[in-house]
């Protein structure tokens, strides 16, 4: 129902549109038990899956659970304000999630 035809590959790689997004987004919310990783927020309605090797540079890992951690909306911006938006690294992550 999401299926949009007159949209590009392209377009939908950028709105990250993709067959088996969604299901990586409830996938690890649901294994990080809908609670950030780094402050422990779990109130919900808030929450990102953030991947750890980024979307536009691992594509082969877009929608693979174990690239992606649960982040309130407050720490995914906090982590991106450090390192940048795209062509992040799992070593990033783990890097700034141990200060």
């Amino acid at each position: 129902p999401r299926y949009n035809p007159n949209i590009t590959d392209e377009e939908r790689e950028r709105g990250r549109n993709i067959e088996g997004y969604q299901e990586f987004i409830k996938e690890v919310y649901k294994r990080d038990n809908y609670t950030c990783q780094r402050c422990g927020d779990n109130k919900g309605g808030n929450l990102v899956a953030h991947h750890l090797n980024s979307y536009n540079l691992f594509k082969e890992q877009r929608t693979d659970v174990n690239n992606g951690k649960c982040l309130c909306e407050s720490c995914h911006k906090m982590f991106h304000d450090i390192y940048g938006y795209g062509n992040n690294t799992k070593e990033q992550y783990e890097e700034w999630i141990s200060k």
